[in-house]
């Protein structure tokens, strides 16, 4: 009975969603024009005339490229609900992908200019600050592409702010020019914050050999600033691909920087080639000779699947010296699949000869709520 009411909650609850969002776009004004352009016009022309404070949003939608999520909501089994909107978190996951985006410029009267853009998801209600929203509909990656190029192309300084989330959008996009229009973003002048978040930005497109190539060259020049070579760095880590492997091992062993190497390391954390990954951060943690390095060696480790990594966190977990190290794999084991984690965190909790070990251990027991960790806890509460 209870598993019905939990899931009737559930439809109850995505029904009210995208009805809420259907209204939404009911909510917005249609304008009409025979370009992207001319539709903006329009709304522009509109919204000075109607807006009753001289503020309004006029918005998009464009074709967004499979695999990422922004803006989004998850109702997990237990009916929690999980939200990322801060409107600049990308996550690549297919389960989550956030197909229906749009994005929308805010206009004010008395400035006589846009002032503020933003990417939403369409499936999600939005409330755009009371104010009107004028809609152009659904425009094609060519008129896309071209008006957000535009703006990044604007060299006023009001307009870094547009340009920065213009440049976002413009990576959203499902369209092969993608890569080249942010490459070539990332050549030329412009403002520092823009440029960052372009090379940030351009690990999220397909991959691609000269991509890795270019990234590559911003991580070892030492023309470039400190902030700019770890995007790059965190870019080509956003890779998968089992060819990617050997480069990230190259820039781990050729880099001095810190922050560079645990970069690195996430990069190998999320390779396809997990046999190859798992090999080289075990080889990392037992003999990095910084502290730090071998915790996210070990951190790392949780992410990639298997019996090798696992084995070598349980090792870690259960005979290695350094307490740090313990407390790193606990965590790290407690980020993998229930019917792994369950059983070692049980363990770990009962036997673990360190305190702060078995508290962790604890800890992560909590945040399961599987079967297994409230029969441990019964056990403990009855003792």
């Amino acid at each position: 009975m209870y598993k019905f009411i939990k899931l009737a909650l559930l439809i109850a609850l995505a029904l009210t969603f995208f009805a809420g969002a259907e209204a939404q776009n009911k909510s917005f004004t249609p304008v009409e024009g025979a370009s992207l352009k001319a539709k903006f016009d329009s709304a522009i022309s509109q919204g000075k005339a109607n807006a009753p404070s001289g503020r309004f949003w006029v918005g998009y939608q464009f074709e967004v490229r499979p695999g990422v999520a922004i803006d989004f909501e998850i109702v997990d089994g237990s009916g929690s609900i999980s939200i990322s909107n801060d409107g600049w978190s990308i996550m690549s996951d297919s389960r989550y992908e956030t197909r229906e985006l749009g994005v929308f410029f805010f206009y004010e009267t008395a400035r006589e200019t846009f002032t503020r853009a933003e990417v939403y998801n369409l499936r999600r209600e939005h409330q755009y600050g009371g104010y009107p929203v004028y809609w152009a509909g659904h425009a094609t990656n060519e008129e896309s592409l071209n008006y957000l190029k535009s703006i990044i192309d604007s060299n006023a300084p009001e307009m870094n702010r547009l340009s920065d989330r213009a440049a976002f959008a413009l990576a959203l996009h499902d369209d092969a020019r993608v890569e080249t229009l942010l490459t070539d973003l990332i050549k030329k002048p412009a403002a520092e914050s823009i440029r960052n978040r372009a090379i940030f930005w351009l690990g999220y497109t397909p991959e691609s050999q000269a991509k890795n190539e270019f990234l590559a060259g911003i991580v070892r020049s030492d023309r470039e600033s400190s902030e700019a070579r770890q995007q790059a760095m965190s870019a080509i880590g956003m890779s998968r691909a089992a060819t990617t492997l050997p480069l990230l091992e190259t820039l781990y062993e050729t880099m001095t920087s810190r922050d560079l190497k645990r970069r690195a390391l996430g990069g190998i954390g999320r390779s396809d080639n997990r046999d190859g990954a798992a090999t080289y951060l075990i080889r990392v943690a037992e003999n990095a000779p910084d502290l730090e390095l071998k915790k996210g060696a070990v951190s790392n480790l949780g992410r990639v699947a298997g019996d090798k990594s696992l084995g070598a966190l349980t090792s870690t977990l259960d005979s290695n010296p350094e307490v740090e190290l313990q407390k790193q794999a606990v965590m790290a084991i407690g980020r993998r699949p229930k019917d792994e984690a369950v059983p070692i965190l049980i363990r770990t909790a009962r036997n673990h000869p360190n305190a702060e070990v078995r508290k962790i251990a604890v800890q992560l027991l909590g945040h399961t709520g599987d079967e297994r960790a409230i029969s441990f806890f019964k056990e403990l509460l009855a003792k």
